[in-house]
């Protein structure tokens, strides 16, 4: 099962080792997109979305498997799969600032923070970041807001080895131009071989319940205690729905 992290920005530390206990049912692979993480830096202006979703594909052949389960959260969740993949599972939640999914504006998601009662300088924040230093200073005052119940101590053990990149995150907006999330969802279906037994499960705010409308053979999870990464504040729930779902698939 490839996993890939969320963004764009992040990279895969926010979900390692957190995840490895779905190693009991499945083979996890963690990477990082292209000029994310610890990979390499390309000019951004020669990147685009199927690009990003070809080097999934590349690295599933790459490790021989003929088809593959896919593990994405949040923008990674959007992508277009080819019908080598057997079924997809995404996960987000309804955290504050997170410029999810790319049709989300501005306003939204303030108005989201402010609804998290989000402080005076965490609204500041929000505003854009010159460099990858000070997103990360910003990410670590808008942190509890992407918790349910925030827990400073789990934050600092899960997430500070993250190697955010702010070129990543300024570019997402024109790199996501003309991809919006029902329909890409869609389309990455439709697409699919008669063959392919392609599955949906999506764990992703009540109000963005579209999406499995939109897919055949979906299915929509909600964790009614976690923020944006429920394997961490709900774990035995978490991994009994994706245990569950990857048996009946």
């Amino acid at each position: 099962m490839p996993v890939m992290h969320g963004g764009l920005c992040f990279d895969h530390t926010y979900m390692h080792p957190r995840l490895d206990p779905l190693g009991d049912v499945m083979r996890l692979v963690y990477y990082e997109h292209r000029g994310n993480g610890r990979s390499g830096r390309p000019p951004w202006e020669k990147l685009h979305f199927r690009q990003l979703c070809a080097d999934a594909d590349a690295l599933r052949e790459h490790l021989g498997f003929e088809k593959v389960s896919v593990w994405a959260t949040l923008w990674a969740a959007l992508s277009r799969w080819s019908t080598r993949c057997a079924t997809l599972s995404g996960s987000s939640a309804s955290s504050c600032s997170t410029p999810y999914p790319p049709s989300t504006t501005g306003r939204e998601v303030e108005a989201n923070a402010r609804r998290k009662r989000a402080t005076q300088e965490q609204l500041e924040a929000l505003s854009d970041d010159e460099d990858d230093e000070e997103f990360r200073r910003a990410w670590k005052l808008l942190e509890p807001l992407y918790f349910h119940t925030y827990d400073a101590a789990l934050a600092d053990r899960v997430l500070t080895k993250i190697v955010f990149s702010i070129e990543a995150n300024k570019a997402q907006a024109a790199f996501l131009e003309g991809w919006v999330p029902r329909p890409a969802w869609a389309r990455s279906t439709r697409r699919r071989s008669s063959s392919s037994a392609t599955t949906t499960s999506c764990a992703l705010p009540p109000r963005r319940g579209g999406c499995t409308r939109n897919i055949p053979n979906s299915e929509l999870v909600v964790f009614e205690r976690s923020g944006h990464l429920p394997w961490l504040e709900e774990p035995e729930a978490f991994f009994g729905a994706v245990r569950e779902w990857l048996r009946r698939t």
